[in-house]
């Protein structure tokens, strides 16, 4: 079997016309680490990183023979928002363990994948190492919830799938987006020690909220991708919107009340600082759901959002 390293792969991107020759049973791959030889139907796939690869892998109908996970406090090894999203943990499937951070390379050998797929911010780990073991593919973890799912149904040919799934997405866009006058704003912010943070885009929250018709507020719009800067209290007031939103990761077995604790810690009173919080417009959802690239995950969001804005008594008023 051809292994493909970063010096064959940036020779391939520089020489575009010199196409990559694979065996037989073997396909070319375009990644973002270049282009390298898989297998034309890869049956043993080893996921590393975390959510952003493993559930598309299973929501596309192929559950990875091995997984990178992450250690609760009790030592117990768990596959994020995978049970929200598909279903499937460590406990009730034949996904092996193959370490937290950093992964155990003998593990993943033992396996003996066809396919590695490797999460852009892995550092303790390259991808020259895994091609040593199998082909292995680098995955932008930034992607929106469209362009993630567009590479696992490129790499695993799942096509017509896809076309189903986003025509579902629009569907339920156009439901919510039935409930939203034109100029309603919105904004995402989390409490932190000393001050407040967000990011733009946020996850797949930020695409539906946009796709759905809502303006982000200048000072989250204004941030560029990638960063997450820490504002201080006194510049609270600049997020508030028609809607504003926090959110709680369940795999830390968080709840509302965490997010809304760390508001208060960040700026006590808050909520009477906030017009949106002060109606009732101050909604606290759960994490998974809105940074997993899964249109199931997806799903379930945007039917939280147009439950919370389908309520009579906390419509903002123009």
């Amino acid at each position: 079997m051809r292994r493909t390293s970063l010096a064959v792969l940036a020779t391939c991107a520089a020489t575009p016309a010199l196409a990559l020759e694979c065996d037989d049973g073997m396909r070319a791959f375009t990644h973002q680490a270049g282009e390298t030889c898989i297998p034309q139907n890869p049956k043993r796939i080893v996921s590393l990183g975390s959510k952003n690869v493993t559930v598309p892998l299973i929501e596309l109908g192929h559950t990875p023979v091995g997984r990178q996970g992450s250690l609760c406090e009790d030592g117990t090894a768990t596959i994020r928002a995978s049970a929200v999203s598909t279903g499937v943990e460590f406990d009730n499937s034949e996904i092996a363990f193959v370490g937290d951070y950093p992964v155990d390379l003998e593990l993943v050998a033992a396996l003996e994948p066809d396919l590695i797929i490797w999460p852009d911010w892995q550092d303790e780990v390259n991808i020259d190492q895994l091609n040593l073991i199998a082909p292995t593919v680098a995955y932008a973890t930034d992607s929106t919830i469209h362009d993630g799912q567009a590479f696992f149904a490129r790499l695993l040919g799942a096509e017509d799938h896809l076309v189903r799934a986003k025509a579902r997405y629009d569907a339920q866009i156009a439901q919510l987006a039935a409930l939203v006058p034109t100029g309603t704003t919105v904004s995402v912010i989390h409490g932190s020690d000393g001050g407040f943070w967000t990011s733009y885009p946020y996850g797949n929250l930020t695409l539906i909220l946009e796709d759905a018709g809502f303006d982000v507020v200048d000072i989250q719009a204004s941030i560029a991708p990638g960063e997450y800067p820490t504002f201080s209290a006194e510049r609270l007031q600049e997020f508030d919107a028609d809607w504003v939103f926090t959110t709680y990761r369940t795999d830390r077995e968080e709840t509302p009340v965490d997010a809304t604790a760390a508001m208060e810690n960040a700026f006590p009173g808050y909520c009477e600082v906030l017009t949106a919080c002060a109606e009732g417009r101050f909604i606290a959802l759960p994490r998974e759901e809105l940074t997993t690239p899964s249109y199931d995950a997806v799903g379930a969001a945007i039917f939280a959002l147009t439950t919370h804005m389908s309520n009579p008594f906390t419509q903002p008023t123009k």
